[in-house]
């Protein structure tokens, strides 16, 4: 039987209520009475979108430099074959034709970092590596992300790259606070948030416990709301087998979430919930927060890793599932700019237009397209909304 999706609604925002009350803290988000819950068929924009760079290895995140050119972390091939083949990349538009696709567009800032593919651990084609890129007291800090030990943090200043620090646990990504002074990371491997001094040394400001079947938060992403003095974490949600069991894709759908936390106590409450595998967000004017979700399905898992050298597969996530979405933290509103993104990990608010990273996994293998086959292939994708 389908409950009336009022009465679901509710429903679900109490099981949130309670969940959060066990084991995050309850409290009263800034904007709104009670979480945004994404439900439902959404609204969808008129975006123009546009394929600016094609052939990267898992790229992830993005900076735009004051020069005009673009930052980019790629976590590599993750084949062993290729070695360390992560990099950070300066991509420049020289033929002013709004893509990085020409000659002499691309070159190398940092280049050797690992790269590995955990397929074997968690049975889907998921590539570690160069992971987060972000900007503050005065330096660019870029992160390389292990699944099974400390994360390396390297600092850039021009084309001067060094050592800064290393942090226990997966930092997938960091942001820096002013007010502060002070780097804040969130590790999707121990399930917590870090505050980072200007030394690199890190303490543990919230651990985010199981969600309401068990499953690990896995805090992925993170942005500083600096009006409201609040970070915003999505939780992209474990697998209710576990990380390490299970087939690798039972995953629950909906069961992600954005929290709004405490920089100072690490008081964690549900702002947006009723998201599937959500990773970057970043607020936009007006109260308006953008999401991304890797996918919506949780398809062919990757029990024999041979198998990704044979015919196609989803490899344990569907294959341009995933979306962009725009969701109004005043109202409580939410609405689709984009659908049919490959497995989207990173996004870049760009002046009017949204730059989007896609293409998880191992470079040209066979995948299932929207329009058959294809290759794999990391890429970025440009959007703008046309009204």
């Amino acid at each position: 039987m389908r409950l009336p999706e009022t009465r679901a609604a509710a429903l679900a925002l109490a099981a949130i209520a309670l969940a959060e009350a066990c084991s995050l803290g309850a409290g009263r988000p800034a904007s709104r009475q009670g979480p945004v819950l994404v439900a439902g068929e959404l609204e969808r924009a008129d975006v123009a979108r546009r394929r600016v760079a094609s052939g990267l290895a898992n790229p992830r995140a993005m900076l735009r430099n004051a020069d005009g050119s673009l930052l980019v972390a790629t976590a590599g091939s993750g084949r062993s074959a290729d070695g360390a083949s992560g990099a950070v990349l300066i991509l420049t538009d020289r033929d002013g034709d709004g893509s990085y696709e020409g000659t002499n567009e691309r070159r190398p800032l940092l280049k050797g970092a690992p790269s590995v593919n955990i397929v074997e651990m968690v049975r889907r084609d998921e590539v570690f590596g160069m992971s987060a890129l972000a900007r503050g007291d005065g330096r660019t800090l870029a992160a390389i992300a292990f699944f099974d030990r400390p994360s390396e943090l390297w600092s850039i200043a021009g084309a001067s790259v060094e050592s800064w620090s290393t942090v226990d646990g997966n930092i997938n990504d960091l942001v820096f606070d002013d007010k502060r002074g002070a780097w804040f990371a969130v590790s999707s491997s121990s399930d917590e948030l870090l505050r980072l001094d200007t030394d690199g040394r890190s303490e543990i400001i919230a651990r985010f416990g199981p969600l309401e079947q068990g499953q690990d938060a896995v805090p992925g992403y993170l942005a500083i709301d600096k009006e409201r003095d609040r970070l915003l974490v999505s939780l992209f949600s474990g697998s209710a087998a576990g990380e390490t069991g299970g087939l690798g894709t039972e995953f629950v759908r909906g069961a992600g979430r954005i929290l709004s936390v405490d920089p100072d106590t690490g008081k964690a409450e549900t702002l947006v919930a009723g998201l599937t595998a959500p990773t970057d967000l970043v607020l936009a004017a007006n109260g308006r927060l953008l999401v991304l979700e890797f996918c919506d399905g949780f398809l062919d898992p990757v029990t024999d890793p041979a198998a990704l050298t044979g015919g196609a597969s989803h490899g344990g996530f569907r294959r341009f599932s995933g979306r962009l979405i725009e969701i109004d933290l005043v109202t409580g509103s939410s609405r689709q700019l984009a659908g049919g993104l490959d497995t989207p990990t990173n996004l870049l608010l760009d002046g009017s237009s949204v730059l989007v990273s896609e293409g998880m996994g191992t470079p040209g293998r066979p995948i299932p397209g929207p329009e058959g086959t294809t290759a794999l292939d990391g890429f970025i994708e440009a959007f703008r909304r046309r009204s």
